[in-house]
C-alpha cells in the first residue's frame, strides 16, 4: 500500500497538510484527500505533483 503525505504550494515541513492519504480526486477545483482513517480534507486548487515512489504530493492553493 502507498500512503502519501501532501504538502500545500511547496514541499517543507510547515506545509504539510496531511499525512498517510490514501485516495486523492480532483473536482471542481478542490483536491480531496482521504487518508488511512478516512478523514476527509478538501483543498481548493491544484495537483501539482505526486512522486508516489516518495510518498509525497504537492497541490497550488489557489488564493
Amino acid at each position: 500500500m502507498c500512503l502519501s503525505t501532501v504538502y500545500k504550494n511547496e514541499k517543507k515541513p510547515e506545509t504539510v497538510a496531511m499525512r498517510n492519504v490514501m485516495h486523492i480526486e480532483c473536482k471542481d477545483g478542490c483536491v480531496i484527500l482521504t487518508d488511512l482513517m478516512d478523514r476527509q480534507m478538501a483543498i481548493e486548487g491544484q495537483l501539482v505533483e505526486a512522486n508516489l515512489v516518495d510518498g509525497f504530493v504537492v497541490i497550488k492553493e489557489t488564493a
